[in-house]
């Protein structure tokens, strides 16, 4: 078990190889963001942290005496707490389009992230499944991947961050877009030449290209 966290510090738990932390690790990176990250385990989580964090999951943040624990509210509040450089639009219609994309992408029912679980955890035929759907699902998107630098923007935004951490792992999960998914890999590739994407990957995350 860890030591109680430091009250005047921004902390991370975080796990090595989910795709959920290493996409707060990238987003605190890419901001430079003082911080202590903590790779391991949830059961070596300080014991106050668990307590505070109903569900027991990684990435938990610790961060001016809150505990937060959801994916996408870790993310908007990274983005708030520290607004340089800005993650999210001001205008409300192109936050909104953002915020759906992340839903959309995160935490639908049959998303990209539960469909990489699958890949992992499920039997043979229900990864086979999982993967032809996902390798699909990344072509048919192959014109919003050209359209602009970064995902339907000019400036990366985390969007980008979530699609980043799944498209590190595509090679893992043996899924190849071929030619057809050349625009997403392309992009995939600007995505991992940032300085920040290099230093929020874990030993084992190294691994994975």
């Amino acid at each position: 078990m860890l030591t109680k966290p430091n009250p005047s510090s921004t902390t991370l738990y975080s796990s090595p190889q989910e795709i959920e932390s290493h996409v707060v690790r990238f987003i605190m990176a890419e901001k430079n963001i003082e911080r202590e990250v903590f790779n391991i385990k949830i059961d070596e989580m300080p014991e106050e942290i668990l307590e505070l964090n109903p569900c027991q999951t990684l990435p938990t943040l610790f961060d001016r005496g809150i505990v937060l624990y959801d994916l996408s509210v870790i993310m908007e509040y990274l983005d708030e707490r520290f607004p340089f450089p800005p993650l999210l639009p001001v205008d409300p219609i192109e936050k909104s389009e953002k915020r759906l994309m992340i839903f959309r992408f995160t935490r639908s029912a049959g998303c990209w992230f539960e469909l990489t679980r699958t890949i992992e955890t499920g039997s043979k035929k229900e990864a086979d499944e999982a993967r032809k759907i996902l390798k699909s699902n990344l072509i048919e998107l192959v014109p919003l991947f050209a359209y602009k630098p970064f995902f339907k923007s000019e400036e990366m935004t985390i969007v980008d961050a979530c699609l980043a951490a799944l498209l590190w792992r595509l090679k893992k999960l043996d899924v190849d877009l071929g030619a057809p998914g050349k625009v997403v890999t392309d992009y995939a590739k600007r995505l991992f030449s940032r300085d920040s994407f290099k230093e929020s990957l874990t030993d084992c995350e190294k691994e994975y290209n």
